[in-house]
Order: structure tokens, then C-alpha cells, then sequence
């Protein structure tokens, strides 16, 4: 899939660099999410599930094809970037100065982009 969004840790961030095309939809390249406020981690087989009601202004999408940006809430904000097909990676994010409340992502093998984050983030908590 080369249309995927990567993931990368970076400075007890979490990066997420999307392709070229999606971060024009978006407005943005990268986006970094404190690993410190990450609470859950798992994978949604339904990408329609992890999308939440009422798109932002930074939010494009093709029907049946992709979609990316942010998604706004009574609980905040997510941001997502992912196809209309297959599982996705989905982070859910705790605390009042998280950036969003979560992303869903797709990522080309979001299980095990979940087991490896999975891991990251025991690190980083028997760390601090």
C-alpha cells in the first residue's frame, strides 16, 4: 500500500508522516503525538468504526476511497488518515494538553504497528 501512513518515535513522540498526497489533503506532513498521553492502542477491522461524526475544517476525503484530517467532538478532536478498506491503527490519547483525543491510521500492517507501539509505550511509562 503506498498510499500508508508511517510511523516513527521520535524525541518521546510518537510521528506520524503521511505520504504526499494525504498531507496535502491535510495541510501537514507530520504530525506528533507525546507518547506520555497515549492510553490505548489497538486495531479497528472496520475503518468506517474508527471515524468519527462532524469533519473539521482540515478534513478532505474521496467516498469509498480515503479520507485525512481532523474530526471534531464533544470530546476534543481526532485525527485520521486512512483508506476505506481494511483494518486500521487506532491510538486513543488522555489528558488536557493532548494535541487529539485519537487517531486512526492506516499504516501497511497496522497489527503489528499496534504490538510494536504496544511496546514502545510499556518502555516509555517503566522509564519515567
Amino acid at each position: 500500500m503506498s498510499n500508508a501512513a508511517r510511523l516513527r518515535i521520535g524525541d518521546r513522540d510518537l510521528v506520524v508522516r503521511l505520504p504526499w498526497r494525504w498531507a496535502l489533503s491535510a495541510r501537514c506532513r507530520t504530525m506528533r503525538l507525546p507518547l506520555r498521553f497515549i492510553d490505548g492502542i489497538w486495531v479497528e477491522p472496520y475503518w468506517w468504526r474508527a471515524v468519527r461524526p462532524c469533519p473539521g475544517r482540515r478534513y478532505r476525503f474521496s467516498p469509498g476511497r480515503w479520507c485525512v484530517g481532523e474530526i471534531e467532538h464533544t470530546s476534543g478532536r481526532d485525527f485520521v488518515a486512512l483508506h476505506a478498506r481494511g483494518p486500521v491503527l487506532v491510538v486513543s490519547a488522555l489528558g488536557r494538553d493532548a494535541p487529539y483525543a485519537r487517531l486512526a491510521l492506516s499504516t501497511r500492517d497496522p497489527k503489528a504497528d499496534a504490538t510494536w507501539l504496544r511496546q514502545i509505550t510499556v518502555q516509555n511509562t517503566e522509564k519515567s
